[in-house]
């Protein structure tokens, strides 16, 4: 029996065990999907009762390596718990395994109904501008849900500690640094002048810590397919407690909306801190916005290094991966444009 076969008998074994009450669970349809760079994924329908009963889920099983540097079948299943509690649009975890040596965990998630539109898709997906305006401000005031959160009440202490609220800055500086040592095979001038523009001015943070999505943004929301209308939030792999002002730079990121003045594609950026301001109670001031702005293209750029190191080296023999080096041209690009016009750099 192969190692993917191995998988899904364990994987009808847990549904039974966890959602059928111990009847046979029969896997009738098997979808495993080529996107995203994290885990791997699978649309499955099951069937058990001798048929009578069948349900269709989406499974996320730990990969054999990734851009995130360790999996945690039980972190994200606290995480989607805890984001359920707090009413946001998350799916709802249905079954789990924990991984262990020599045997990939997985959870397994109700399938939301929807689609899901990219940045270079979400006009022709979304194509009346005041849907997609919408689908802007519901993302601000679920945004605004999120971190209105104190960390404490989340009780999620399958994350790191919070950092202290001057610190956010630092700590997420210098992981990354220490990524972009590890894989970059050449140094690249700019995003070398970039980590150190961001350390010299860690200051410039808000001062606020709550729990960040860390990947909010076109490609991770499901939609209605008629009106655009939010259905759901998904991969939270990388969520930890960090500036709240990161996840609004990330999604009004350059290389998610090129050069429309639209966060995502979809709003306005002062419209959208307008709609996060009114459901949050703060603002962002324009320093944290740009120190994360930098800090969210240099991310991008050290992470689609990470994807190439990745490939090299074996562990996902994905062409894919291997074209991440040239979307890191992209942030590079951008982090650029912002220097020359004077955004960063001083």
């Amino acid at each position: 029996m192969s190692e993917n076969s191995e998988f899904l008998a364990e994987l009808a074994g847990v549904l039974s065990a966890q959602v059928a009450g111990g009847s046979p669970v029969e896997l009738v349809e098997v979808d495993q999907r080529s996107e995203g760079n994290s885990w791997e994924t699978y649309l499955i329908t099951a069937s058990w009762d001798s048929g009578d009963r069948t349900a269709a889920f989406a499974v996320k099983r730990e990969p054999v390596s990734g851009i995130v540097g360790s999996y945690d079948v039980a972190r994200e299943v606290a995480l989607l718990h805890a984001t359920a509690r707090l009413g946001l649009p998350v799916p709802g975890v249905v079954a789990h395994r924990d991984g262990e040596p020599g045997n990939r965990g997985f959870f397994v998630m109700e399938r939301l109904s929807g689609v899901v539109p990219m940045p270079h898709t979400v006009t022709r997906m979304i194509t009346d501008p005041g849907d997609r305006a919408a689908l802007g401000r519901r993302v601000a005031r679920e945004m605004a849900t999120l971190h209105a959160a104190s960390p404490a009440s989340l009780d999620l202490t399958e994350l790191d500690p919070p950092p202290a609220p001057g610190d956010t800055g630092r700590v997420e500086n210098d992981q990354w640094r220490k990524t972009y040592d590890e894989v970059a095979s050449i140094r690249i001038p700019v995003l070398d002048l970039a980590l150190a523009w961001l350390d010299y001015r860690a200051d410039q943070v808000s001062g606020r810590v709550a729990l960040v999505h860390n990947d909010f943004r076109v490609g991770n929301l499901v939609v209605n397919p008629g009106d655009g209308a939010l259905v759901g939030v998904l991969d939270w792999e990388t969520a930890h407690f960090s500036d709240p002002v990161a996840d609004l730079a990330w999604f009004f990121q350059r290389t998610s909306r090129g050069r429309s003045p639209l966060a995502c594609k979809l709003l306005g950026v002062d419209d959208f801190l307008d709609e996060y301001a009114a459901a949050a109670g703060w603002r962002p001031d324009q320093a944290s916005l740009t120190w994360w702005a930098v800090q969210s293209l240099a991310k991008s750029a050290i992470g689609c290094l990470q994807a190439v190191a990745i490939f090299e080296r074996g562990d996902r023999p994905e062409l894919r991966y291997a074209n991440m080096a040239h979307s890191v041209y992209y942030s590079l690009g951008w982090l650029n444009q912002m220097l020359r016009d004077g955004e960063w750099g001083l």
